[in-house]
């Protein structure tokens, strides 16, 4: 179970460091600071875009404005933290 937290916080931090990349390029390329929204990446891949509609709830809605790839480090940071092995604690 450690094992699988692990390597999917790991996947998670890959996935948010190619699209922080992606918005820098943006950036520099466009010179405005404009982060990618979970939403917009709903759209773009096509995958659970029908959720981020205009009749999504306002919970839905708010967490699609949320930026990519931020979640996604957060989300991949917590899940390698759940996924490491406790500290052992001892005499010394």
């Amino acid at each position: 179970m450690r094992f699988f937290l692990r390597m999917l916080g790991t996947l998670a931090l890959a996935i948010a460091t190619v699209f922080a990349i992606g918005d820098i390029a943006q950036y520099v390329a466009d010179d405005v600071v404009r982060l990618a929204t979970i939403a917009d990446i709903s759209r773009m891949t096509g995958i659970g875009a029908e959720v981020f509609t205009d009749g999504a709830t306002p919970t839905v809605a708010m967490i699609g404005t949320w930026p990519f790839a931020i979640s996604f480090a957060v989300i991949g940071a917590v899940l390698t933290l759940l996924g490491r092995k406790p500290r052992r604690v001892g005499r010394t």
